[in-house]
């Protein structure tokens, strides 16, 4: 029986989770992936460009085995 993974993310001022995708093979290398996603945030409206920070997009990934499902 093949593999089966589901992604499932929480955006940072989201109260819930999204299953964002399903694979076949390994999922490391896509969490690694969407570790490195960022955003950045701007806290000066009245200087742009000024005071920037980023913070990762997701508050937290995780991975769910599906393979014993059916």
């Amino acid at each position: 029986m093949k593999k089966r993974w589901s992604i499932w993310v929480r955006e940072h001022g989201s109260d819930h989770d999204v299953e964002l995708m399903q694979l076949d093979g390994d999922p490391a290398p896509v969490v690694q992936g969407l570790h490195g996603k960022v955003l950045t945030i701007q806290k000066s409206i009245f200087e742009p460009g000024k005071r920037k920070s980023k913070i990762g997009r997701y508050a937290r990934v995780y991975v769910v085995d599906n393979s014993g499902q059916g």
